[in-house]
């Protein structure tokens, strides 16, 4: 499996997708995009616990299954328990310190930002910055400008667009100093070919 970063970060919104549909769109682009390339990762904070562990078997088997990555966000017990290399913290969740003590040092740890000037924790991996493209809960669309001053200041640190990113502009982010993008309704489009062509990632 290619090492980290993957080019493309996928998150799971049941709001968007009945779980079926979801899944199946999900295959397609899995098996379509290079090994190692895609991040699918487990979200949907509104499921019961037991429709949540249901969701992340599946993806656990698929990402298994066509070599690319599993991750969960939020909780660091299923990251735990399904040894997920990745680990997505919401903007109020752990902090990045308590993660990487509780994961270990080899799982890649991620949070959402919105200031590109904004302190990254040392623990950290990987930042997604948003909203890029669209603006979203009130706040204005950053722009290409953002990533690229993220990039600047902060060039540990990978970085990846996220908001209103399909697959139209995904290269242009990519362009501006992205490792990659991070998307929900881009990757449940039935065909994933031009998403992933604009990424570099288009196995067949």
């Amino acid at each position: 499996m290619a090492s980290f970063p993957p080019r493309l970060v996928v998150f799971s919104d049941t709001t968007r997708a009945t779980i079926p549909t979801m899944l199946e769109r999900f295959s397609v682009l899995a098996e379509r995009a290079l090994a190692g390339a895609v991040q699918f990762t487990l979200r949907d904070y509104a499921l019961t616990a037991r429709e949540r562990w249901a969701l992340g078997e599946r993806l656990a088997e698929l990402t298994s299954r066509t070599q690319q990555w599993f991750a969960v966000a939020e909780r660091a017990d299923l990251a735990r328990a399904w040894g997920c290399r990745a680990f997505h913290l919401p903007e109020g969740g752990l902090r990045a310190a308590d993660a990487r003590r509780y994961l270990g040092a080899e799982v890649v740890l991620s949070r959402g930002s919105h200031d590109p000037a904004g302190a990254v924790e040392a623990e950290l991996d990987a930042s997604l910055l948003s909203p890029i493209f669209g603006a979203r809960k009130g706040r204005p669309a950053l722009g290409l400008a953002a990533l690229a001053r993220a990039r600047a200041e902060q060039p540990g640190v990978s970085w990846y667009a996220l908001g209103a990113v399909g697959a139209g502009n995904a290269a242009a982010c990519l362009t501006a100093g992205a490792a990659g993008v991070a998307v929900i309704g881009a990757a449940l489009e039935p065909d994933p070919a031009p998403l992933l062509a604009a990424l570099g990632i288009l196995a067949r």
